[in-house]
């Protein structure tokens, strides 16, 4: 019972980090129309990317998750209800530090005990489990669609505070490393540049997309739901792929990044642009089973990287989109990744396979019944 309550707080922890990213873009327009506020918004990030930053240090550093990640969800439950009370937009700025704190820490080590909780079946449990961020960032825009956005924050809040409860108690860091000690983490460059290329890609997907399609003229009702879509398929593709990625990894996503570079070049066609949404099917289960490979070959530390680096392709490669002189050049772009996505994965499969196997990790016992 103990491995499922934490099975299901790390689930929780990583619905809230889809809620957390995909919020703001949900809420804007009311915020922008009751609060009057627009330069502002942009301190809002800047101020939850300084907060995730923290949570990533911080987690990745400290071996000891508890009291870590009860105090990730208790201050995002204290985020989400500071916003909700919100008499001036002042108080949304100070909430997103706190926001931005339990969505980097939760991130690390709602990923890192799944990791370790089902160690032999990582790479398939992690890809399930991240079926979490992709139903948080689809159920967000949904409910502010019919809800109004101080009540969607409470709901929010009120799911976080139970996930403070699922997690407590939650056992330190036991996973090690299988590379050799003082071995060259071969191929370890290749799988982060790999995370921040992903992480880019899927960013720009979801921010220029409309953009693209309002360029062509279709209308935005249906760029919105393309968009819900979108996020659907990304995490539909983690749900039923786990199970064929799990056989042979790094071989798998090399076939999948090759199907989404097809779907990302159709899209070039204009009636063909509202394919794209099938692309976030075949790259669902890239940051899952790049999580897992990176936790069982190199350790603890370095899963802190694979966030950074996603935190610099999430913000750095759609902020670059922006340069494009012309709509009609967003699709190339989307393609570009793509393509340089496909060449990172073969890079990382032939490294993988040429790197020095370690010593097997010893098993790791149970956490106690508590």
């Amino acid at each position: 019972m103990t491995r499922v309550r934490f099975t299901l707080g790390s689930f929780l922890g990583l619905l809230m980090v889809g809620a957390i990213v995909a919020t703001p873009g949900a809420v804007l327009s009311q915020w922008i129309a009751e609060f009057e506020v627009r330069r502002e918004v942009g301190l809002f990030f800047n101020l939850l990317l300084a907060g995730l930053v923290a949570g990533i240090a911080l987690a990745s550093r400290l071996p000891g998750r508890h009291p870590l990640m009860p105090l990730a969800l208790g201050l995002t439950a204290g985020g989400f209800l500071l916003a909700a009370q919100a008499r001036e937009f002042a108080w949304v700025l100070a909430a997103a530090p706190a926001l931005g704190f339990g969505n980097g820490v939760m991130n690390v080590h709602g990923n890192s005990l799944v990791g370790e909780l089902f160690k032999h079946r990582r790479v398939l449990a992690l890809n399930l489990v991240n079926a979490a961020f992709g139903l948080g960032a689809m159920s967000a825009p949904f409910l502010a669609a019919f809800l109004p956005w101080r009540t969607v924050f409470m709901l929010l809040a009120a799911l976080a505070f139970v996930g403070v409860g699922l997690v407590w108690g939650a056992p330190r860091v036991t996973a090690k490393p299988t590379a050799p000690t003082g071995a060259r983490p071969r191929g370890a460059g290749t799988l982060l540049l790999a995370v921040l290329v992903y992480t880019g890609l899927e960013g720009a997907l979801a921010t220029w997309s409309g953009a693209y399609l309002a360029y062509l003229g279709r209308e935005a009702a249906l760029a919105g739901t393309l968009l819900s879509l979108y996020w659907g398929g990304l995490t539909l593709g983690r749900v039923l792929l786990a199970p064929f990625v799990a056989r042979a990894p790094l071989r798998a996503l090399a076939v999948l990044m090759g199907a989404s570079v097809l779907v990302l070049a159709l899209i070039l066609a204009p009636p063909l642009a509202v394919l794209f949404p099938l692309a976030g099917v075949f790259y669902g289960p890239l940051f899952g089973t790049v999580f897992a490979l990176v936790q069982e070959r190199f350790g603890h530390q370095l899963v802190g990287q694979m966030f950074y680096a996603g935190a610099l392709g999430s913000t750095l490669v759609p902020a670059a989109f922006s340069l494009a002189p012309h709509p009609d050049l967003l699709p190339y772009g989307f393609l570009v990744l793509a393509v340089g996505l496909y060449g990172l994965i073969r890079l990382a499969q032939r490294q993988y396979a040429a790197a020095p196997k370690g010593t097997p990790t010893p098993p790791v016992p149970p956490p106690p019944k508590r």
